[in-house]
């Protein structure tokens, strides 16, 4: 198994010098990211990227399935890092594809994955992973005070933070527009202008049974784990546990963002 060094050094390498090693030494996973994108059926297609010339980088519990669906008709690539997009697409591609993804407040995103697993999450995954670590866990404050540390949340695709998922091997940023879970419906306008495609947004995966206001779920020891292990979530988006979503600086990247006026909410993300 490669070690984090190894995986540190790969992921530093020039793009297409990735690209190859990664289709030497992962056929399979090579040729099955390669088939997405000529795929038409299914859930999971990369064809409409392509079409549109962009990649959505879908983190887990920040209404990526609601986004996907609506703009894409289907799921894209599931929850394929943008680093991982950088094996699928050529250098070329990449540079000129609009890139984005939407990210969420730590503090309410914790909350809905637990509530989201324990009501038993969309198939038989997420029932086996909620039996196997939540069970022993009654509340949601016992769970993060028994389970949520930096080790366990980096192996789970609902707990692992967000920043991993849009940043490259050198900790920058890989995308070109952050939007917010909290301003989904603005940023996600925003979007559809921009990539010239989708329906109006629908709502999918919703949590039942908990109180809008994330904060209820929490005391002050429970705050500071979250606050621990999302250390760097916080520090890149720019959340706070009181404050609403941020609104950073705005930097055009992307040529395709140049003929639309900035949204008043969203981030786009300096250039690389």
């Amino acid at each position: 198994m490669p070690t984090q060094f190894a995986k540190s050094l790969f992921w530093n390498l020039p793009h297409e010098v990735r690209r190859v090693l990664f289709r030497a030494r992962h056929p399979s996973s090579y040729n099955h990211l390669q088939k997405l994108r000529t795929e038409t059926e299914g859930d999971y297609s990369l064809r409409p990227f392509i079409d549109h010339k962009c990649v959505f980088v879908h983190i887990p519990k920040c209404a990526g399935s609601s986004i996907s669906r609506s703009l894409f008709g289907n799921l894209g690539g599931g929850h394929t890092s943008a680093r991982k997009y950088q094996i699928v697409f050529t250098k070329k591609e990449f540079a000129e594809y609009f890139k984005f993804a939407f990210v969420r407040n730590p503090w309410d995103r914790v909350v809905s994955a637990f509530l989201f697993l324990k009501a038993g999450g969309t198939g038989q995954t997420d029932r086996r992973w909620a039996e196997q670590n939540l069970s022993e866990y009654p509340d949601f404050d016992s769970f993060v005070r028994g389970w949520l540390n930096p080790v366990n949340a980096r192996a789970s695709w609902h707990f692992k933070p967000q920043y991993p998922y849009v940043s490259g091997g050198d900790g920058r940023l890989l995308i070109d527009f952050v939007g917010y879970f909290e301003r989904l419906q603005e940023d996600y306008s925003f979007i559809r202008r921009t990539i010239r495609c989708g329906a109006p947004l629908i709502h999918l995966n919703q949590t039942r049974d908990r109180s809008k206001d994330f904060r209820q779920y929490y005391r002050e020891e429970t705050q500071q784990i979250v606050a621990d292990v999302y250390r760097e979530d916080i520090r890149i988006f720019g959340y706070g546990f009181e404050s609403e979503a941020p609104t950073g600086p705005r930097h055009v990247n992307s040529p395709a963002t140049r003929q639309h006026s900035l949204p008043t909410t969203g981030r786009f993300v300096p250039g690389r």
